[in-house]
C-alpha cells in the first residue's frame, strides 16, 4: 500500500477512535419525536438530500410513499434536495436554501459515494458542518444518515460515520443489504443496477425495504431523545456553522448573459462565452468557492483573491462526462476573516476536448 494511503488510513484511524470516544458520551438520536408528530396527524416535512442515486425515481419516493402508508392521516410533504453527481463539499453549502428553509422534521442524507475519493479532512467538516447547520436553529430537524453503494460495493463509509456517532445520529447501511444478497451468490450486483451504480427498481426495493426496517424498529420506540437544546462544540472542524450561497445575479456584468432561474439554479444564473470576460465579487468569511455548470464547450477561468492569483478552474466536461451538469469548486480556504474580493476572468485556455470559452455560473459559495 503507498506510504500516502497508508497515512491516510492511519489518521482517519485516530479520528474515528476520537470520535468514538466522544460519541460514549452522547445520547444516540432516535425519531420518536418525529413519529409523534405523525401520529399526531402532522403536517410534517421529510427532506432528502444527496446525489444520484437519492435523486432516482427510487428508494426516496419509495420511503415517503410509505410513511404515507403507515400514517394515513398525516399530510406528509417531501422536500428532493438531490443533485446527481455532487457530494457534502456542495451539499454543506446549498443546504440552507435547498432544505433548511422548507423547516424539515427529518432529513435523510446520503452523500457517501459521490463523497468517495474526497480528502478525508474535507468529509469530515463538510459532514459536521451539515449536522451543525441543521441543529443550529430554533427548530432542529431529525437525523439519519443513509449508505448507498456503487462499483465493488466498498464504498468508504467510516468517515460519515464517524460524524453520526459523534452527534448521536442514527445510520442505514444500504450497502450491507446489498451484500448481503450479492456476496453470496444470491443475486448479481448487475442484475439491481447495470451501470453497477444506479440501483433499478429491484436495487432501489432493496435499499427501500431496508430504511422501511429501520423506521419500524424506530416506531416501536417510545421515549424521545431529540437533537440538542445547545449546540455542542465542533468535533472536527467548525468552519461549515455558517455556509450559504450568494447569488450573482443582482448585477450582470457586462458581456455576460443573464439566464432566468431554472432547477437548483434558483436565482437565476450568469454566462459568459467570450475570452477575457471577468465577474469581481465582494464576501464575507473564510472559504470560498463557485457553484457552476459543467458544460461541453466551456473554458478555463483564472480565479484571484484580493488581486492575488490563486487557481485555474476547468469548467468544461474533459474526458470524464458527456452531459451538462452542476458542480461546485473550493476556490480558497484558510482566509483571514472579514472582507475580501474574488475575480473571476475567462482565459483563452480550454480543455482539448472543448471547442469554446463559455463559463455558467450559478452562485458563490462562502464560509466562515
Amino acid at each position: 500500500m503507498p506510504a500516502r494511503a497508508l497515512l491516510s488510513l492511519t489518521v482517519l484511524g485516530i479520528i474515528t477512535a476520537a470520535a468514538a470516544q466522544e460519541a460514549q458520551q452522547v445520547p444516540q438520536r432516535n425519531l420518536v419525536t418525529f413519529f409523534d408528530k405523525c401520529r399526531a396527524g402532522g403536517p410534517v416535512t421529510v427532506a432528502y438530500i444527496g446525489g444520484s442515486i437519492t435523486a432516482q425515481n427510487g428508494w426516496r419516493p419509495f420511503t415517503t410513499k410509505w410513511l404515507q402508508q403507515q400514517f394515513k392521516d398525516c399530510q406528509i410533504r417531501e422536500v428532493n434536495a438531490a443533485i446527481g453527481g455532487t457530494g457534502s463539499v456542495l451539499g454543506v453549502f446549498r443546504l440552507g436554501k435547498h432544505v433548511l428553509q422548507y423547516e424539515p422534521d427529518l432529513v435523510f442524507v446520503e452523500f457517501a459515494v459521490n463523497d468517495t475519493g474526497v480528502p478525508d479532512e474535507s468529509v469530515l467538516a463538510t459532514m459536521e458542518g451539515i449536522v451543525r447547520q441543521c441543529w443550529q436553529g430554533e427548530k432542529k430537524p431529525d437525523l439519519v444518515f443513509t449508505f448507498t453503494t456503487a462499483h465493488t460495493l466498498e464504498i468508504p463509509t467510516q468517515r460519515h460515520q464517524a460524524v453520526a456517532d459523534a452527534y448521536g445520529i442514527p445510520t442505514v447501511d444500504f450497502q450491507k443489504s446489498i451484500r448481503a444478497v450479492v456476496d453470496p451468490g444470491f443475486i448479481d450486483w448487475q442484475i439491481l443496477a447495470a451501470d453497477r451504480v444506479h440501483p433499478n427498481d429491484w436495487g432501489h426495493a432493496i435499499y427501500a425495504a431496508t430504511l422501511a426496517t429501520f423506521l419500524q424498529k424506530q416506531m416501536q420506540l417510545t421515549e424521545a431523545v431529540p437533537p440538542p437544546d445547545t449546540l455542542p462544540p465542533a468535533v472536527f472542524s467548525d468552519q461549515y456553522t455558517t455556509a450559504w450561497l450568494v447569488p450573482v445575479t443582482d448585477s450582470v456584468p457586462e458581456g455576460w448573459t443573464r439566464i432566468e432561474a431554472a432547477g437548483y439554479f434558483q436565482d437565476g444564473s450568469i454566462l459568459a462565452t467570450e475570452v477575457g470576460r471577468s465577474l469581481e465579487v465582494k464576501f464575507m468569511g473564510t472559504i470560498v468557492g463557485v457553484y457552476y455548470e459543467i458544460r461541453k464547450d466551456a473554458g478555463i477561468v483564472a480565479c484571484e483573491i484580493d488581486g492575488k492569483p490563486v487557481r485555474e478552474l476547468d469548467t468544461s466536461w474533459g474526458p470524464t462526462y458527456k452531459f451538462n451538469r452542476q458542480n461546485a469548486s473550493i476556490i480558497a480556504s484558510g482566509l483571514d476573516a472579514g472582507e475580501h474580493t474574488l475575480k473571476m476572468t475567462v482565459t483563452d485556455k480550454r480543455h482539448e476536448l472543448s471547442e469554446g470559452h463559455e463559463f455558467h455560473l450559478g452562485y458563490l459559495m462562502v464560509a466562515g
